[in-house]
Parts: C-alpha cells; sequence; structure tokens
C-alpha cells in the first residue's frame, strides 16, 4: 500500500467510527486506524 490508499483508508475507517452504533464496534474501527496511522508514521 503506497501512502495515499493508507491515508484514504484510514479517513475512511475515522468517518465509519463517527457513525458507528456500539462501543465494541467504534472501538475496533480505532484500533485498525491506530494501526494505519502508525503505518503512515513508520513509512514517512
Amino acid at each position: 500500500m503506497n501512502h495515499r490508499e493508507i491515508t484514504k483508508k484510514y479517513s475512511e475507517l475515522l468517518n465509519r467510527a463517527e457513525v458507528a452504533n456500539g462501543r465494541k464496534e467504534v472501538v475496533g474501527l480505532l484500533k485498525k486506524a491506530a494501526k494505519l496511522k502508525s503505518q503512515i508514521e513508520i513509512n514517512y
């Protein structure tokens, strides 16, 4: 994955977390977003 794809997926996950219904769903999405953010920081 390149930087643009990671950034796009990260923003999509944050948007999904904003409209999520349950606490577990929000936490899961935020954890996935955090993993992507760490990839962004490591690569660039």
